[in-house]
């Protein structure tokens, strides 16, 4: 369940997922390791929010837990437009 804020009706949400952070190589490596537990994403600046469109209103969510509606007020006005239910998960 979302912390502070319950799920919109026709969906559940539920932490499946582990949380990871990157982190920075002491040192260049000369290749990539390659394999199934490897995976790789391009790191662009931003910060990383979630956002959930409840029947009422609008919240965004750091990936860190803390709420930034606040800080993106012009987000969330525009995402009321969205239908209830919708959950978009991304980088600012």
């Amino acid at each position: 369940m979302c912390p502070d804020m319950p799920p919109p009706a026709r969906c559940t949400i539920t932490n499946t997922t582990t949380r990871t952070t990157a982190t920075a190589a002491d040192t260049p490596v000369p290749q990539l390791p390659t394999g199934p537990s490897w995976a790789y994403e391009v790191k662009l600046d931003g910060h990383r929010t979630v956002l959930w469109r409840t029947e009422d209103s609008v919240r965004l969510q750091s990936r860190t837990g803390r709420d930034v509606t606040a800080l993106r007020r012009d987000l969330a006005v525009a995402a009321i437009r969205l239908p209830p239910g919708v959950i978009l998960d991304g980088v600012m």
